[in-house]
């Protein structure tokens, strides 16, 4: 094993782990649905935290997908 693939293998695992920790999080969070009521800062406090819940998910995605298949070449950042 090269020094150049033991960091790319390491970030992915960690990915991996984040991701999934991260799709648990966010599956309990929508089993923690408010019901329907008059509250509705509650109601859209729960819905915003549900929004970041699936950002992070989709950003450790893009994240996981760069190291798994990295572009050819220098990116912008």
């Amino acid at each position: 094993m090269s020094m150049m693939t033991l960091p790319k293998e390491k970030s992915a695992d960690a990915l991996q782990i984040a991701l999934r920790a991260a799709r648990e999080n966010e599956a309990r969070w929508m089993e923690m649905s408010p019901e329907v009521s008059a509250d509705s800062d509650r109601l859209e406090q729960w819905a915003s935290t549900a929004k970041l819940r699936r950002l992070e998910i989709e950003r450790i995605e893009t994240l996981l997908a760069e190291v798994e298949n990295p572009s050819p070449g220098p990116t912008l950042r």
